[in-house]
């Protein structure tokens, strides 16, 4: 834009110009024949032209004061259009510029000299061209202003973000034009892309996350909340988190949370809430107060992590524990207890040998070698107990015949002391597993139901195999006492006895029911009540009815 030439207007000499006139109309009366009317006339005459006079000079006068103060606007536009804190630009209708003020050429660059005649483009990165191009054409077919935010590449090699706003206009003998506003805003774009990444870290956030105002009323959950609660954003905002609570917690935990938040504290604690599906899950929380300009607590951020599997894991290792102080505590009275029947009796031997009589000497012998027996068994039951899942052997597949044919070999005494019918399946059943484990299996369960054939007249044992939905179950029946359902799932626990007066420490089951779940499987008891027999069914991985590679006569 050219700056603007002062102008001035020479005041018109009035005086000069009525005295020119009196002289014409005193010398050269013919041209004024009213003069010859009276010397009134003549008098009224010369006095109306002093007063056109006085008329023209103030006239004169205020178009001199309106013309200064024209060029002072001028001016004062000029100077405010050159430095204001915006570029400025007027481009033709094929993107070339014609004017720009001394702020656009300083974004842009460029001296303005040098940028007048320039095409804008020239200064735009290759990728935004596209969009200039589209926006530029839109204004000149539509008139409606437009606006965009490109890419300006300086000459020096620097690159800034500019935002654009062009309206049309006309230009000298009624051309159209674009007028454009052009303004820095590099540092907008880079809040605006740490905001991005705050907000893409808030949403992606394996952490629940939570904004609500100071009544507690949510106004923001991440996805992960959602995908943790089954609540909806739509459903969550807008409600107060308590609606989360399970009644598990007491209000006073609440009071004291809320005394601290509103106090400007952060808060740490569990809750024990529940989803909308009505499953109850246990949460992490870290709580803080969000402030405002002002220094006013406005907001609350919840952070929060899922912390059930956690709090299970806890659980059964508080469990664990107790069992393996029960389990001290039983392995220690149940060795204590031999061991004091060897001291006493190896007391009385001692007594025996001073004596001629020798048959109280045997007879105390039998007593510590049953003694001896017991400790040596409940000594391979805990060190088997301890092994298992430690040190595995390779995993092999045998017919299930010959797993349960080693087993019976082990508990044979038992069994033919008792007169025990053993029935086994004929299916051509192979099962896969770690050899030694799975006969311990059968021998358990042998063993065990052995111990509770009670007084049968004619005690039987049969193992099996039944379809069990998509897996097969191996089965090991027995006709003795039965079991009262309410205890079927004690059984399978540490040194758990229905009977007391049962021999054994009960370790069988749980050692069973270990190998079992180490193998991929799960087992269970049934029973039709007391004096109805039981049946243990278990399942194990890879068990395969092939009929094809084995045939058991």
């Amino acid at each position: 834009m050219t700056k603007p030439h002062k102008t001035s207007t020479e005041p018109a000499t009035h005086t000069v110009l009525r005295e020119r006139a009196e002289k014409v109309f005193r010398e050269d009366p013919s041209r004024f024949p009213e003069r010859a009317m009276s010397p009134e006339i003549t008098q009224k005459t010369l006095h109306e032209l002093r007063v056109h006079q006085i008329e023209l000079e103030m006239q004169n006068e205020e178009l001199r004061h309106a013309q200064s103060a024209l060029d002072a606007t001028r001016a004062r536009y000029f100077d405010l259009y050159d430095v204001a804190p915006v570029g400025y630009c007027t481009l033709n209708e094929q993107g070339i510029i014609l004017e720009a003020n001394l702020t656009a050429a300083t974004l842009l660059g460029v001296e303005r000299s040098a940028l007048v005649k320039m095409p804008l483009s020239r200064l735009l990165l290759k990728e935004d061209q596209d969009t200039y191009y589209r926006h530029r054409r839109l204004l000149f077919e539509t008139g409606e202003p437009q606006s965009c935010d490109l890419r300006v590449a300086k000459p020096d090699g620097e690159i800034f973000w500019a935002h654009f706003v062009g309206t049309a206009a006309r230009g000298e003998g009624g051309a159209p034009t674009c007028r454009l506003v052009l303004t820095d805003i590099t540092a907008l774009k880079q809040n605006e892309e740490k905001i991005l990444h705050l907000s893409q870290a808030v949403e992606q956030s394996p952490a629940l996350i939570v904004i609500t105002n100071r009544d507690g009323e949510i106004e923001y959950v991440n996805p992960k909340f959602c995908a943790v609660t089954g609540f909806s954003r739509e459903e969550a905002r807008g409600r107060n988190s308590r609606f989360l609570k399970s009644g598990d917690m007491g209000p006073e935990d609440y009071k004291k949370m809320w005394a601290s938040l509103t106090s400007g504290k952060e808060w740490h604690g569990e809750f024990h809430n529940k989803k909308k599906s009505g499953e109850l899950y246990w949460e992490s929380a870290s709580i803080s107060p969000i402030r405002d300009a002002s220094g006013r607590i406005s907001h609350f951020l919840a952070v929060k992590e899922d912390i059930t599997e956690r709090k299970r894991t806890e659980k059964a290792l508080q469990d664990k524990i107790v069992e393996m102080e029960r389990f001290t505590l039983t392995v220690s009275h149940d060795l204590k207890s031999p061991l004091v029947t060897i001291k006493t009796f190896l007391g009385y031997l001692k007594e025996d040998m001073k004596s001629a009589n020798r048959e109280p000497v045997e007879k105390d012998l039998a007593y510590i070698q049953s003694a001896a027996e017991k400790m040596e068994r409940l000594l391979d039951e805990v060190l088997e107990l301890a092994r298992i899942g430690h040190k595995m052997s390779p995993h092999v597949t045998a017919p299930l015949q010959i797993i349960v044919q080693e087993a019976l070999e082990l508990v044979a005494g038992q069994i033919t002391a008792r007169g025990v019918q053993v029935d086994v399946t004929q299916e051509p059943v192979w099962i896969t597993g770690d050899r030694p484990r799975l006969v311990a299996i059968f021998e358990n369960l042998l063993d065990n139901a052995v111990k509770f054939l009670g007084d049968q007249a004619a005690p039987r044992i049969e193992i099996g195999v039944e379809s069990g939905g998509s897996e097969l179950e191996i089965f090991v029946r027995d006709n003795g006492k039965g079991i009262d359902s309410r205890h079927s799932v004690k059984l399978f626990g540490l040194f758990e006895k229905l009977d007391p007066h049962t021999p054994g420490s009960g370790m069988g089951l749980a050692t069973v029911r270990r190998i079992v779940e180490l193998h991929g499987g799960k087992i269970r008891v049934h029973s039709d009540g007391i004096g109805k027999g039981a049946t243990f069914r278990f399942t194990l991985a890879n068990t395969q009815l092939k009929p094809n590679k084995l045939i058991f006569a």
